[in-house]
């Protein structure tokens, strides 16, 4: 009896661990200007004081964010590896920064040469005037700032070590970069520490949510280019299987989601592929859009936590 009672136990927890599979995912809001700002998301409004952060809890599912009365739909999805993602819905500049650690071994040539690789010239107004500079890093000012795309080391309210630390050889020649996100006003004071007294900012170019130029956008797909029947109407059931997905929450988008990635019949595609012959379909329609399917939505998008959705 006892054994029994033990196994039952052991299934139960497997269980159990099912049903409390998480339905939310919690993302930070920044607001880096000097004023308060208003954001309406899925109909409530949210203030975030000048220069702070809000933690926002998201139910995996569609969601709508309103700003400056212009509005944004993106999908808040589970990720087989995820990161950090920042919304910025000011589109403020972010600044991230590469730091180049090198051993002493190393040849100031060829620690220039490392460093070389990592400059970009980055848009700069100085005094006034818009230039730009040569520095080891990259100006971002998406709306979600997502780890995966930038891979930062450090985040924002994390420090940069001076140095670090590896086991090697004395006389070993040895060079690492680390990254980290700043927000604009803090890389200007990393900037002026080296005794810069000119007036320095980045050049803010925000656009309207519409206007956004994203890879995150979930793909759209023009049926009437499919010209083989049969593979027109299984790829119309695949994408109405997403647009389905959209409407669902929490636990139900989750269990649906999971399903839509697992569920690739690439048996069925084939058999399709067999069927959208070079006789029937010469110029490969229904091969060039399953190919986009399974690549763009199946495993493009396993990393990522969200998808935009075109207006």
């Amino acid at each position: 009896m006892e054994k029994i009672k033990y196994i039952l136990v052991f299934f139960c927890s497997i269980a159990l661990a099912g049903c409390f599979e998480k339905t939310t995912l919690d993302r930070l809001i920044d607001n880096p200007t000097a004023s308060d700002i208003k954001l309406i998301i899925d109909g409530k409004e949210l203030t975030i004081p000048a220069k702070s952060e809000v933690n926002y809890s998201f139910e995996y599912g569609k969601h709508t964010m309103t700003y400056n009365n212009d509005s944004i739909n993106f999908i808040i999805k589970p990720a087989k590896f995820g990161g950090t993602t920042i919304i910025n819905p000011t589109q403020s500049n972010y600044i991230l920064h590469t730091n180049v650690y090198v051993t002493s071994a190393m040849k100031e040539s060829e620690s220039d040469k490392v460093i070389e690789k990592q400059i970009n010239n980055i848009p700069i107004i100085i005094n006034g005037e818009v230039t730009e500079i040569p520095l080891t890093a990259k100006l971002i000012n998406d709306v979600f700032i997502d780890q995966q795309d930038y891979d930062w080391d450090y985040g924002l309210d994390q420090d940069l070590p001076e140095e670090i630390t590896r086991e090697m050889s004395k006389n070993y020649a040895y060079s690492e970069t680390l990254t980290k996100l700043y927000r604009e006003s803090e890389y200007i004071k990393l900037l002026k520490q080296d005794d810069i007294e000119e007036e320095i900012s980045f050049p803010y170019q925000p656009k309207k949510f519409s206007e956004i130029s994203s890879t995150h956008f979930f793909p759209t797909v023009d049926l009437d280019a499919i010209k083989c029947e049969p593979g027109r109407e299984y790829i119309k059931s695949l994408y109405d299987q997403w647009q389905h997905l959209f409407t669902l929450k929490g636990g139900d988008f989750v269990s649906k989601y999971n399903k839509l990635m697992d569920d690739s019949d690439f048996d069925k595609q084939k058999q399709l592929e067999n069927i959208c012959n070079n006789q029937i379909d010469p110029n490969r329609t229904y091969n060039i859009a399953i190919t986009n399917y399974n690549y763009n939505i199946l495993r493009d998008s396993r990393d990522f936590n969200f998808f935009l959705i075109k207006q």
